[in-house]
């Protein structure tokens, strides 16, 4: 799809590499057929504290007319956040930032291990490896950083760090209020995005966002994050 300048992209995608994956039998082959299927541009994979499931499917979505946006979702003790990379960007570098995470092999894709770093130090790392954070589903109990255990001043300073360049939300009706830096203690106005979190294909493409892009490129995401004003929609109506 690309209607007027938007692309539709899921920026949340897993694949059986997350241990907590519904369906182990799936192969990268289903995962693009799932997204073609949805029609869909571009599809974020986002296993968790890994990269290891981004080049078979890379592989698979070759000449489909999908690009894959390569990424990870981190587990932080402040909740999970997703890290997206620039399109040609090497799996190998982004394991490399997983070592200077202190993420061990044992914990590579597996949500429920949690990064022995504080949280702001992980964004700082995530930020010098050029990483694009957004925090994932930021209402979901526990996971999200809001419903995280961590107490509300470090919640409202997780949410005003300049390294989250926009929230995930699973509430479509709060998006104003985020945007507009109107939720009391929020005041930071930030861009809005929604993603499936699928753990199978047939998730895959259900709470879709239309970004207004001449091309899927981390830089052209960046910069829509920046001004997102008309440039990103939750529905094609919009």
């Amino acid at each position: 799809m690309n209607t007027a300048g938007f692309r539709k992209i899921d920026f949340h995608v897993h694949t059986p590499i997350s241990s907590c994956y519904s369906e182990k039998a799936v192969n990268p082959r289903d995962i693009v057929a799932a997204a073609l299927a949805a029609g869909l541009d571009a599809i974020a994979v986002t296993d968790h504290n890994t990269a290891a499931g981004i080049d078979l499917v890379r592989q698979k979505a070759a000449g489909e007319g999908l690009t894959i946006i390569p990424g990870m979702e981190l587990t932080t003790r402040s909740g999970h956040f997703l890290v997206l990379f620039d399109i040609m960007t090497p799996t190998d570098r982004m394991e490399q930032l997983l070592d200077i995470l202190q993420v061990p092999g044992s914990a590579r894709g597996d949500g429920a291990e949690i990064i022995p770093l504080e949280t702001p130090e992980v964004f700082k790392l995530v930020n010098n490896a050029g990483g694009l954070l957004i925090a994932a589903h930021i209402e979901r109990w526990p996971s999200g950083f809001l419903e995280s255990k961590e107490s509300r001043a470090a919640k409202m300073s997780i949410h005003a760090c300049p390294y989250i360049s926009a929230l995930e939300i699973t509430v479509a009706q709060n998006r104003a209020q985020w945007e507009n830096g109107l939720m009391r203690g929020y005041p930071k106005k930030c861009a809005c995005v929604q993603g499936s979190d699928a753990h199978t294909p047939r998730e895959i493409g259900r709470r879709p966002v239309y970004l207004r892009l001449s091309e899927v490129s981390l830089p052209a995401i960046k910069c829509v994050f920046l001004d997102w004003q008309g440039n990103i929609a939750f529905t094609p109506e919009e």
